[in-house]
């Protein structure tokens, strides 16, 4: 069963480290809020390259001024896209 997890918080919350062991090869993992900060932080993204897709929405990127920082393997998404990962997968987990 896949999962979609949302990050809300910035990396001093250890979010991710805590998601990451969680996480299933078919999950996807969405940075919101101020988890946007995650997506720009290609050092603490490593551990997830090329096992699962990452995505970042776009107004909160936009909002924190990260639009030219983020991390090659981070799509950036609309809000539209948003609800379709919803939609997608059979959970969504928040990590809050």
């Amino acid at each position: 069963m896949s999962s979609l997890h949302t990050i809300a918080k910035s990396p001093g919350s250890n979010l991710l480290e805590s998601c990451t062991r969680l996480l299933s090869d078919k999950d996807v993992l969405l940075f919101i809020e101020d988890g946007v900060i995650y997506a720009s932080r290609s050092d603490l993204l490593a551990p997830l390259s090329g096992k699962l897709k990452l995505f970042a929405l776009r107004e909160d990127v936009s909002a924190r001024g990260l639009q030219n920082k983020i991390a090659s393997n981070v799509e950036v998404i609309s809000m539209r896209k948003f609800v379709q990962l919803c939609c997608d997968h059979k959970k969504v987990i928040n990590w809050f």
